[in-house]
């Protein structure tokens, strides 16, 4: 299985976050939601923005 990685800018932030290596959806979920709450002041995660995250999403 591979694994899954996630940059901000994908999703049209100006923000150079970026997470690779990760090993679950699940994991690179949580890892995502923690980083939109302590960066960008995101306390929930919208069925469209959660769409868009996943659009962005890379596996390898």
């Amino acid at each position: 299985m591979g694994t899954f990685s996630f940059k901000c800018k994908d999703v049209g932030q100006s923000c150079e976050f970026e997470v690779s290596g990760v090993k679950s959806e699940e994991e690179l979920m949580s890892i995502l939601k923690i980083h939109a709450e302590k960066e960008h002041g995101i306390k929930e995660i919208t069925p469209e923005m959660m769409q868009m995250i996943r659009n962005a999403i890379k596996m390898k």
